[in-house]
């Protein structure tokens, strides 16, 4: 083998090194419990009908993927959604962490969820992906999508 196809060998197994994904960590038992923490927080804020309280709980630079809609993007207009979901007639909602991974300032969580009226009938369960962001030390949520579970109304 001459010089130039080791040179190109090893730079072909340094660009695969380099480029290979990075493999997800489990959080660290504090990073879970934090954001454990927040979800029950958020729960808390909606059974209180706080909208603006939802809304703080989010990264300044937020967005919001709710179903059947477009992005939700910054306070403002996240609180607003909440709002809608308050007036809604939606009073409770039960989160559960399936899984959180973390790397550095950032953390994802897998989960699912159950949104109860007020006479504690549940009216929609699903799941969802939270990508949380750490802001002055506290876990703020970054990303947040979810979607039901339940079937499709019949046509």
């Amino acid at each position: 083998m001459d010089h130039a196809m080791r040179v190109m060998g090893t730079v072909a197994v340094a660009s695969a090194l380099l480029l290979a994904p990075v493999p997800a960590r489990a959080a660290a038992p504090g990073t879970r419990a934090a954001i454990e923490e927040a979800n029950a927080r958020f729960s808390e804020l909606l059974a209180k009908g706080d909208a603006a309280g939802l809304a703080a709980l989010y990264a300044a630079e937020a967005q919001a993927f709710p179903p059947n809609s477009d992005i939700v993007a910054g306070a403002p207009a996240i609180q607003k959604l909440w709002q809608g979901v308050i007036d809604a007639g939606i009073k409770a909602a039960k989160l559960t962490t399936v899984d959180v991974t973390a790397a550095g300032e950032l953390a994802s969580e897998s989960g699912r969820y159950e949104m109860s009226g007020a006479d504690g009938t549940v009216v929609d369960r699903g799941k969802y992906v939270v990508v949380w962001k750490r802001v002055g030390g506290r876990w703020k949520i970054l990303r947040d999508i979810w979607n039901t579970s339940l079937p499709a109304p019949a046509k």
